[in-house]
């Protein structure tokens, strides 16, 4: 079957993977999800969710804020329906990699790429090289 004929994956095909949420209250968070459907409806699992927020640099550039998106627990999943959710996509390996970076430094952990543990700032030059913030 050729590419151009073959069904069009969606997300909630996969069984687990990263993803970029916008929900409905307008937050959006990065995560690991996978769907769940039972007889009260369908709903996402999100596994360390991460909230995103833009902010401007005071040399203009644009940046990103991340925090814990349950600023007050310490579950590490949790469940939203569906209806809550405006858009999930699929992140690239460039969002993986801030994904993952971003989880050690608001776990208390900063690595460096040959991933050994460094100071944080070190690990600020190296985000800062690789994702110009």
């Amino acid at each position: 079957m050729s590419e151009l004929n073959k069904p069009m994956e969606k997300p909630e095909d996969k069984p687990e993977f990263l993803a970029a949420l916008k929900l409905v209250s307008g937050e959006e968070i990065l995560s690991v999800v996978s769907h769940v459907h039972d007889e009260n409806g369908d709903y996402l699992i999100v596994e360390n969710p991460i909230q995103i927020e833009e902010v401007i640099l005071p040399n203009k550039a644009q940046g990103a804020k991340v925090s814990p998106w349950m600023k007050f627990s310490k579950e590490e999943e949790f469940i939203i329906p569906k209806d809550k959710i405006i858009t999930i996509v699929e992140v690239d390996t460039e969002v993986q990699i801030f994904y993952a970076m971003s989880l050690r430094r608001l776990n208390g952990d900063t690595v460096t790429e040959a991933g050994r543990l460094s100071t944080v700032e070190e690990a600020r030059v190296h985000l800062d090289k690789l994702f110009g913030i």
